[in-house]
């Protein structure tokens, strides 16, 4: 596991976005001959929980906490032969916004919707388009948050996309801009987002494309660029949380859980999405037509169940601690407290003797958690503004 911290500016704003990369299997000079996930949370700063599940599966697959219910067996198989650069937090002024007591606050440090500032049909508006929801910018690409995910996936050439947003319980994939789905590998990816949601939604999630299935076009979309102009095999969007009984000015109960038990539910069933969706994508991706990036031929069957030797041992790995999540049950505390990555202090001044990649997995961590995972914001504590009942549409 490692870190980078991407930084971009633009007439003087400023943003930066940290990118976790993880390599079971190893680092290696090349990555033509693995699979490559690119997960992208926080693109939009009032959808604190997509963040959270950033968090979790950081610590799942740091061996922080256990894999949920799925295939072991096939998981041990694939993870060594897969890339997965993990963005947690890309908006992370608009964040700092809603962490201010901007509840309502979906669009970056400057006021623009970064997930309208994609060249894909941008700068088309709706009949009840509004500036102060989906304002896409001066210009496609005139957002840094913007420019850094689209340079990081150019480089990186994913074969899977996944953009993770909340306000309702959704699996799509492209298209945003029509109502309509691609018509070289809408079969396959319909298929893996029917799997996701019978495991992991109960079979609530809406699926089908955006533009057909959400009840609104948006245009000038992340998944929608990854798709057709990066020719990425695969890209989706999920939405993992909505409650559209709440008012319009209600907007932290409307995208992230107000409990903390609820939250928990959330969190654990879409980090083990990923898990499951790992374990599906080689079928998957054999399936689709030829896109580039290329999408390497693996030999599925000959590997073994010992695939995972490069992780370190999770009883190992379980003598070093983070707080925050996996202590709120002793601690008491709600979500949205400080919940800064300390290592654990055993009292004797044990040290741990941890083999380099597995203490280096851990400082990871830390720094991670440390430098995003800080929402000083609780759910039932926020002093909203009447601002009367929803008349019109909330995009998510």
């Amino acid at each position: 596991m490692s870190m980078e911290v991407l930084k971009g500016e633009s007439d003087g704003y400023k943003t930066e976005i940290t990118v976790v990369t993880v390599e079971a299997g190893g680092r290696k000079s090349s990555h033509d001959q693995k699979m490559r996930l690119l997960l992208d949370f926080g693109q939009h700063g009032r959808e604190l929980v997509t963040s959270e599940v950033a968090f979790r599966l950081l610590q799942t697959l740091g061996g922080e906490r256990p894999v949920g219910e799925v295939d072991l067996g096939a998981l041990k198989q694939i993870l060594p032969h897969t890339i997965i650069k993990i963005v947690p937090m890309e908006n992370l002024n608009g964040r700092r916004k809603v962490e201010a007591g901007e509840f309502c606050e979906r669009k970056n440090g400057r006021g623009v919707d970064i997930n309208r500032n994609w060249a894909v049909d941008w700068g088309k508006k709706e009949k009840d388009y509004d500036p102060s929801e989906e304002y896409p910018g001066p210009s496609a690409f005139s957002e840094p948050e913007t420019v850094l995910v689209r340079d990081l996936a150019m480089s990186f050439k994913p074969h899977v996309w996944v953009n993770v947003h909340s306000g309702m319980e959704a699996l799509f994939m492209p298209y945003d801009h029509r109502s309509t789905v691609p018509t070289d590998g809408a079969g396959p990816m319909k298929t893996l987002l029917q799997t996701l949601n019978r495991l992991h939604c109960m079979d609530n999630c809406v699926v089908g494309s955006g533009g057909g299935s959400v009840g609104y076009l948006a245009h000038g979309t992340a998944t929608d660029y990854m798709y057709d102009v990066l020719k990425i095999p695969m890209a989706f969007t999920w939405e993992i949380y909505g409650d559209l009984m709440q008012p319009e000015y209600e907007c932290f109960q409307m995208f992230n859980p107000a409990s903390p038990a609820l939250l928990q539910k959330v969190i654990s069933r879409w980090s083990d999405a990923f898990f499951t969706l790992i374990v599906n994508l080689p079928a998957g991706l054999r399936r689709l037509p030829t896109r580039t990036p290329a999408i390497p031929v693996w030999n599925w069957e000959s590997f073994t169940s010992s695939g995972l030797t490069d992780i370190p041992d999770k009883e190992l790995r379980s003598r070093l601690t983070i707080r925050g999540q996996s202590e709120e049950a002793s601690t008491g505390l709600e979500w949205g407290g400080d919940r800064r990555s300390e290592s654990a202090d055993n009292g004797e001044g044990e040290k741990l003797l941890l083999e380099f990649s597995l203490l280096f997995t851990g400082v990871v961590l830390m720094w991670v958690f440390s430098r995003l995972f800080r929402c000083f914001c609780t759910g039932n504590q926020f002093p909203y503004s009447p601002l009367g009942e929803r008349t019109k549409r909330v995009p998510v």
